[in-house]
């Protein structure tokens, strides 16, 4: 596992106030993302990710914060967690007067959904299931970064997420294709995070001059307006911009 990653935020800058804690997984069984490095953040003992994570949940506050939002997020989809973590997810929840939990998972395990909205509506808690998409464009989602929704529509993804992650600021995206991306997802989906890229060693290049662009240009003054949409940039290091989750 990635043992130097922030693993609790607390993000009260967006509209959706909620904290947000990142587990270790028992690994991605897709794995094919050209634009992923989280992939060794996992173990193959049930036992080490327990121990991670139940030490990262005990960060958690809820309601002592005025929060009532729980984030989940992994190197994998949330049914790659070892269920014995999703009990401390719960459990969590239920002692810290978390209402919502969002789950995120890759749309291969999309009917695994409705299992665990049972499990959480047990104890009362909302579930809202997130997908990240990344973009619309197919070509460039399926032959590029290697996503693996080939062929799924808006609507289709709809049927099981109320949430998406878009990214942008790759080489080979374009504005155009960013604002398309948006009026397909605000009229499918309810919330969508976009992403600024972050290049890794074998994936595409990042394009600064597209998302200093996309800083400067009306269209991101707009988007940081809408509570219906969250910027995350991790090399947004000075925090310009006061998006996502920068220290």
């Amino acid at each position: 596992m990635i043992h130097d990653l922030i693993r609790y935020q607390f993000d009260n800058k967006s509209a959706l106030k909620r904290e947000t804690v990142l587990l270790v997984s028992l690994g991605c069984s897709w794995g094919k993302c050209a634009f992923c490095d989280y992939q060794d953040d996992k173990s193959s003992s049930v036992l080490k990710c327990d121990a991670v994570n139940k030490k990262v949940l005990e960060s958690v506050r809820g309601k002592e914060i005025g929060s009532t939002v729980l984030d989940i997020t992994c190197s994998a989809s949330y049914t790659e967690l070892p269920f014995t973590t999703m009990n401390y997810i719960r459990q969590t929840c239920k002692d810290k007067g978390i209402e919502t939990v969002i789950l995120e998972g890759h749309y291969l395990f999309r009917e695994s959904n409705k299992y665990y909205t049972e499990f959480f509506e047990q104890y009362g808690i909302k579930v809202i299931y997130r997908c990240g998409i990344e973009t619309f464009d197919e070509h460039l989602r399926e032959d590029i970064l290697r996503k693996g929704l080939p062929g799924a529509t808006p609507e289709d993804i709809s049927k099981y997420f109320s949430w998406i992650n878009l990214m942008y600021g790759m080489e080979g995206q374009t504005f155009d294709q960013l604002k398309k991306d948006f009026e397909i997802a605000l009229a499918h989906f309810d919330r969508i995070n976009l992403s600024i890229y972050t290049s890794i060693p074998s994936g595409p290049a990042r394009d600064n001059d597209q998302i200093k662009a996309f800083y400067n240009s009306d269209f991101y003054h707009d988007l940081i307006t809408s509570s219906r949409v969250d910027i995350f940039d991790e090399w947004d290091e000075t925090n310009d911009h006061t998006v996502g989750h920068d220290n």
